[in-house]
């Protein structure tokens, strides 16, 4: 049991403190009430332009974007389709369905600006690359310059505003992306409450809703999976610090990547732990997710242009079935995912995780992710709001005002604070270095056994190793579920939920898996689009 725990636990399911299966089945029956935003979606500047917008063009957007990519965009762009009309595409389905949805904080008022601009420059004949004009969405914890804020989903930083745009920000507006504004997620990367349907709640959005229907949608990056999933957005960046990208991208039936360390800069992204955050993209194919990475990457790698539909055919895959269905219900995904990838060439070998000595000899992963809140996050917010300089403060502010400022509560945090209330900054360094070590040679250890190019797993049940240890991993939609897996665990409906097979592949060779992730893609087709009313 111990070993599940572990495996378990993630930011995008802490259920340190959950609640039993029988409250959560109750709480869950009908679809939970939200809270007020405490600050609504502006669309003022947008009202003129969105008035005289056609319903025709609009008709015509959503016929190519529905089952299109951005080189389908990029086409019907060269064709005479302007961005600010996919930009106006956009801003009309979030004012129809973001109330409920909840997976903005915040519109960029400059879209259409940036759109124009893009539109002007393609006219003039110069193209910045395959995301001009492209509608691109930011998680909340990812600084832009103002008068966008970056709150990170608290009250506390409501009226933040960044000085500059994060680094991968900048490179994204160097390749012409248009971005659309700010998306929700679980308040400071998870580490504030679990909500009634596991992760996506923050003070500043409230809570964000699967678009399938009244299931989990898991996060912290719940807001950039659920805007992608719902076609709220081109891409999104979403950001994993263990498994908060690919829970929410796989339950919302989504392509979710965390690079491999270092591959994305952190610099500008509100840290959780520093050692294991890293940004990703989330789109609905992995060729746009390929477009993403490359647009906000520090290398000049054209992922894009590496996907192969055969990149399995021959390649050993270690299947890391022991561990994955250990949930009921889990079988019967892995089954699909083996027959794609028996139908794709791959050759399937057996895996199973055996942790290396030092792991346990680091200490519970829970400690560490509560030392990164306390020597990682809160020195951040700090800098912001100097009155919080431990968990504690941070505990106490909330009180204070609970309704506006923990509307959800805040059992994560009183749990993890009080994990880490004894460690030193010295201590969690060195907890964070064995883990990591630790991490990569179990890792290390099932590849060189095996023969395995690439790991098989599903959602974010090996999040603790890949993220901890550095290694990519891209999850890929695998359908719908018919029950089972960790929602059905706690007691919450699961029937009708997206899952999603997850590939971890080898540090640096990002290419090589969105490739074996492509091919995967390709030869099932199972992403479902999730029927909006």
């Amino acid at each position: 049991m111990r070993r599940l725990h572990l495996l378990l636990v993630t930011l995008a399911i802490a259920f340190v403190v959950a609640a039993s299966p029988a409250a959560r089945a109750q709480e869950a029956a009908t679809e939970p009430a939200n809270v007020p935003r405490l600050r609504a979606l502006d669309f003022t500047p947008f009202e003129s332009a969105l008035a005289t917008f056609k319903p025709e063009t609009a008709a015509a957007i959503d016929a190519l974007l529905q089952g299109g990519s951005i080189p389908t965009l990029q086409a019907a762009m060269r064709a005479g389709l302007t961005s600010e009309d996919v930009t106006l595409y956009f801003l009309a389905r979030i004012r129809k369905y973001d109330d409920r949805l909840r997976s903005y904080l915040e519109l960029n008022p400059n879209a259409l600006t940036e759109a124009r601009a893009a539109d002007r420059l393609r006219a003039a004949g110069k193209v910045l690359g395959p995301l001009h004009g492209v509608p691109v969405n930011l998680k909340d914890n990812i600084a832009t310059a103002g008068p966008m804020h970056t709150t990170a989903g608290a009250e506390l930083l409501l009226d933040n505003v960044a000085p500059a745009d994060a680094a991968l920000v900048r490179r994204l507006r160097a390749a012409g992306a248009v971005i659309l504004g700010k998306a929700n997620l679980s308040e400071f990367a998870g580490v504030i409450a679990n909500g009634p349907l596991i992760g996506g709640t923050s003070a500043v959005g409230g809570r964000t809703v699967n678009p399938h229907g009244n299931l989990p949608t898991g996060g912290s990056s719940s807001g950039s999976a659920v805007s992608t999933a719902a076609l709220l957005t081109m891409v999104s960046v979403g950001t994993e610090t263990s498994g908060s990208l690919l829970a929410p991208a796989s339950w919302n039936g989504v392509v979710g990547m965390k690079p491999s360390k270092g591959v994305v800069s952190g610099e500008g992204i509100v840290p959780l732990i520093r050692n294991n955050d890293s940004a990703g993209p989330v789109a609905r194919t992995v060729i746009d997710a390929a477009i993403l990475l490359d647009g906000m990457d520090e290398r000049k790698t054209d992922y894009a242009a590496g996907l192969r539909s055969n990149a399995l055919d021959g390649v050993t895959v270690g299947m890391l079935n022991p561990s994955v269905v250990a949930l009921e219900g889990n079988g019967t995904m892995m089954q699909q995912a083996a027959a794609v990838l028996a139908a794709a060439g791959a050759k399937m070998r057996p895996a199973a995780l055996v942790d290396d000595p030092d792991w346990a000899k680091a200490g519970p992963f829970t400690a560490y992710i509560g030392a990164g809140i306390r020597f990682d996050l809160v020195p951040y917010v700090a800098t912001l709001k100097p009155m919080i300089t431990t968990p504690e403060d941070l505990l106490a502010y909330n009180a204070a005002e609970p309704k506006t400022r923990m509307p959800f509560g805040s059992e994560i945090l009183v749990s993890l604070a009080a994990q880490s209330k004894a460690m030193t900054d010295a201590e969690f360094r060195t907890m964070g270095t064995r883990l990591a070590k630790a991490a990569a040679k179990t890792l290390d250890a099932i590849f060189a056994k095996t023969g395995a190019e690439v790991l098989v797993s599903l959602e974010n049940l090996h999040s603790t190793y890949y993220a901890t240890a550095g290694y990519p991993a891209i999850t890929v939609p695998l359908g719908l579920r018919q029950g089972g897996g960790y929602a059905a665990a706690v007691g919450l409906a699961s029937k009708g939920m997206p899952s999603g097979i997850t590939l971890i592949g080898k540090p640096g060779q990002d290419a090589r898996l969105l490739s074996y992730a492509y091919a995967f893609e390709q030869a099932s087709n199972l992403r479902v689009a999730p029927k909006l009313p």
